[in-house]
């Protein structure tokens, strides 16, 4: 079995009690990571964020608490890493079906071929994809446009140093740049139906309204966009 690393706030007790127990329960080992918490104190790897890169793609800036959650996938990443071992990586904000072990294993066996297989997404309202084969009981999934989230997955070490070679500089959400595959070459993957979901927890990750935006800031982030989504086609077109 894949080792699990749960993601946890020092400060969110309830969320650690309550996932521990469903995975004690479901008779399986894992180990809580301390999450970075950037809504008060910055943490060295936060100089990576370059805000004015960001704001030519969004409206707003990161929040310490987007910072913070980029800032423990990123040093789960080097974990996996330093392990050479595929890891599962969770955070606590989540609801673990029946399913999670079987999907666990099942991802297991797909690492020979995959690097980055989610069992969890939090939006797939008009983001498109298509059903590669069936796995057992679940379905293995080809995402043309990133689920969203990051509660979930499974990474090999060959996925994690891609991750980590192209975060060099941060301008996006951690689950925003993990689904941007052509820019990074970690093809996003997943089983369905999902065997993660999301819990009825308030987030740590605070969120404000975002601010008006020029006509001219419109311009640009509208461009980036368009250049993101040809990327997106040529990089396809090109994997076949």
């Amino acid at each position: 079995m894949l080792k699990v690393f749960v993601i946890n706030l020092a400060t969110s007790e309830q969320r650690r009690d309550k996932v521990s127990k469903r995975l004690t329960n479901m008779g399986l080992a894992f180990e809580l990571f301390p999450a970075v918490d950037g809504r008060e104190t910055p943490h060295p790897l936060f100089e990576k964020y370059d805000e004015k890169k960001c704001l030519r793609h969004r409206r707003k800036g990161l929040s310490g608490g987007e910072l913070g959650c980029f800032a423990s996938h990123y040093l789960l990443w080097k974990k996996c890493v330093d392990l050479n071992e595929p890891i599962v990586v969770m955070e606590d904000d989540v609801y673990i079906t029946n399913a999670f072990i079987r999907a666990v294993e099942q991802a297991e066996k797909l690492m020979h071929e995959l690097s980055y297989i989610r069992l969890a997404g939090t939006s797939l309202h008009r983001r498109p994809y298509k059903k590669l084969r069936s796995e057992g009981e679940f379905d293995l999934i080809d995402h043309v446009r990133g689920p969203s989230g990051t509660l979930c997955y499974v990474l090999s070490p060959k996925g994690a140093r891609a991750l980590l070679d192209n975060a060099q500089t941060w301008y996006q959400a951690v689950d925003d740049y993990m689904d941007r595959y052509w820019g990074h070459g970690v093809d996003c993957y997943s089983l369905m139906p999902f065997s993660v979901l999301v819990a009825d927890n308030e987030s740590d990750i605070a969120r404000f309204d975002k601010p008006k935006t020029n006509v001219l800031k419109k311009l640009v982030q509208e461009l980036n966009g368009r250049v993101d989504r040809t990327r997106r086609m040529i990089y396809r077109v090109s994997k076949g």
